[in-house]
């Protein structure tokens, strides 16, 4: 009894590692534009404190002041961890960007406002 008792901690040992964490941090150059002015949307993407460089799905969705979807861009892969597009807002308001990131098993989506003036 006490031999299966010991395998079973070992084997649940074994199978306790720690998950690779995903962290997506999504920003604009500008915070506060004029009606198409360019900016840039940047996402830097990690896992395990290491930049996610390739095998990563990334879209940007840009959504407008009413809540609609404008529509999903694919970024540039800057080749460091960082994604990237740029874009130009024609009306006032506030936009979001939100950036969908699936890498391995992972999936976040954080995102940032733009202001339109």
């Amino acid at each position: 009894m006490k031999r299966l008792f010991l395998t079973v901690l070992l084997l649940a040992g074994c199978s306790a590692q720690e998950t690779e964490h995903l962290e997506v941090t999504i920003e604009a150059s500008k915070q506060n534009v004029e009606a198409f002015e360019p900016i840039t949307i940047t996402a830097q993407i990690e896992a395990g404190e290491k930049p996610v460089t390739e095998n990563a799905e990334v879209d940007f969705e840009l959504i407008n002041p009413n809540g609609q979807t404008i529509g999903t861009v694919n970024p540039i892969n800057n080749g460091d961890g960082t994604y990237s597009i740029e874009t130009s807002f024609d009306a006032s308001g506030v936009y979001r960007i939100i950036s969908h990131v699936d890498y391995e098993e992972m999936h976040e989506m954080p995102e940032v406002e733009v202001k339109v003036k």
